[in-house]
């Protein structure tokens, strides 16, 4: 019950990232694209340093299983 809880999450997250991706795409109004986004927190420091930190945390827990 646990992987499969884990694996809706994940799947959710996914899905939720493509379709903003996509949005991020479309003409007129919409979210900024993704380049932009990392553009931008990666230009303060706290915000890299919790960038730098969130991207560790991901690696940790998805790659040292």
């Amino acid at each position: 019950m646990s992987s499969a809880l884990s694996y809706a999450i994940w799947a959710l997250l996914g899905l939720v990232t493509v379709l903003l991706w996509a949005r991020s795409r479309a003409v007129g109004p919409s979210p900024a694209r993704p380049a932009v986004v990392l553009e931008r927190l990666a230009t303060g420091t706290i915000l890299r340093l919790v960038l730098v930190l969130g991207w560790m945390w991901a690696g940790w827990h998805l790659f040292a299983r």
